[in-house]
């Protein structure tokens, strides 16, 4: 099957789910972070068009995470604080919560909440296991559940049929979606990422971050893509255990596989496990 043809099919199964449009100054801060030396001042300068957005990334800024001493008192002194490609994480995560918030009928605050740790997680463990950029880390931890919002706002037995398939031992998640509702969040996450223009191994791993065998296949999407979806499922069992005692249950489908993935052994991974816990707290 050729890309063109995959991509018509995986349109196909949006069944009516609205993709919303890229903000307008996410498109110009990614054009002008793309470019070999980014001019600190036009991003600065984008980023104080948005009052709102101004105000998220100063208050990050000056957080016990990453406050020098010095309080910064300008966007460029916030995005000197944070880094250009922190920024970029961080403004995603802003807009993207912005642009699913709209007409939700039950709230999603959990959802975030649980992304946004999933996505510190991550980082972290890039950095420990020095597979990938912690940035990109924390921006797939943030983004690889991004349908989620949008099946919630298409279908109100949504979360229901989500509680089924976290339980379904036995099939893929994303099986058990398309049964239920014509579609999955994976396939939704994906026209979301290509539509807000983030990198292509960051879409691909949205699109199968549901699927462990392609930890196992190096023909079948990028080797950045598979470390996103082994760090993820890596995390997500993290954060669940430190918050509820009980691991996620995908991890059960896809422990194999990860440890494969990273040359761990279980014990190696479990020791990691309770290091991490250690972190969180």
């Amino acid at each position: 099957m050729n890309a063109i043809t995959e991509e018509k099919l995986l349109q196909g199964m949006l069944n009516g789910v609205d993709i919303p449009p890229c903000p307008a100054v996410l498109v110009a801060l990614d054009a002008e972070l793309r470019k070999d030396m980014p001019d600190l001042r036009e991003v600065s300068r984008l980023i104080g068009q948005d009052v709102a957005l101004s105000g998220h990334v100063m208050l990050i800024a000056n957080s016990p995470a990453f406050s020098t001493g010095n309080k910064a008192v300008s966007v460029m002194q916030a995005v000197n604080v944070l880094g250009t490609q922190s920024v970029f994480s961080l403004i995603v995560g802003h807009l993207l919560r912005v642009a699913l918030a709209g007409g939700q009928d039950v709230s999603m605050e959990r959802f975030w909440a649980s992304s946004a740790q999933t996505a510190q997680v991550s980082a972290e463990l890039a950095k420990r296991l020095r597979c990938v950029r912690p940035d990109i880390a924390y921006t797939f931890g943030l983004f690889h559940d991004c349908g989620i919002p949008l099946l919630v706002k298409r279908f109100p037995q949504t979360k229901a049929v989500l509680a089924k398939a976290n339980m379904a031992e036995d099939r893929l998640f994303t099986d058990v979606e398309d049964a239920e509702l014509g579609t999955n969040h994976a396939v939704v996450g994906y026209f979301l990422a290509r539509r807000w223009h983030l990198a292509d191994f960051i879409a691909e791993a949205v699109l199968h971050h549901h699927d462990y065998s392609v930890l196992a296949r190096a023909d079948g999407i990028s080797e950045t893509a598979r470390t996103l979806i082994a760090l993820v499922v890596l995390a997500e069992h993290i954060t669940r255990i430190h918050n509820t005692g009980d691991g996620e249950h995908e991890w059960g489908k896809a422990a194999e596989a990860a440890c494969t993935y990273f040359n761990l052994s279980l014990g190696a991974v479990d020791d990691l496990i309770d290091d991490m816990r250690d972190w969180l707290d």
